[in-house]
């Protein structure tokens, strides 16, 4: 399984998934430990998932992956679950607990971040 972790730092995990272009890159199942495949750095020349908010066509790099992440909205995790991308927000930090968190299955969730009242995402 291909795992994404949001990190601003190629350290921890953090969150602002929208906007984030830094991720690290794991492999990892039940039989195998995790292994770092890349630090991921989206470049400016591609788009955020935040910038492809209407756009469920063009590809990113971590289409059909899991996603760990410390913050995500609510819109934000229903539009990624259509590009085949799970999403768990947790907050865990240390990237090899929460892989192994998820596959063992006892990951701590947080909740996604509500919109506000006229619809519009909180960071805007």
């Amino acid at each position: 399984m291909k795992f994404a972790l949001v990190s601003d730092d190629f350290q921890t995990i953090t969150g602002k998934t929208g906007r984030a272009r830094k991720f690290l890159v794991y492999e990892a199942t039940k039989e195998v430990e995790p292994t770092l495949l890349e630090k991921l750095e989206v470049p400016e020349t591609q788009p955020t998932f935040h910038d492809l908010h209407e756009d469920d066509i063009t590809p990113h790099p971590l289409d059909h992956s899991i996603l760990i992440t410390g913050e995500a909205g609510v819109g934000l995790k229903e539009r990624l679950s259509r590009r085949g991308i799970t999403v768990y927000i947790t907050s865990e930090t240390e990237p090899l607990a929460a892989i192994q968190g998820v596959i063992k299955g006892n990951i701590t969730t947080l909740e996604p971040t509500p919109h506000k009242e006229d619809g519009s995402c909180m960071n805007h």
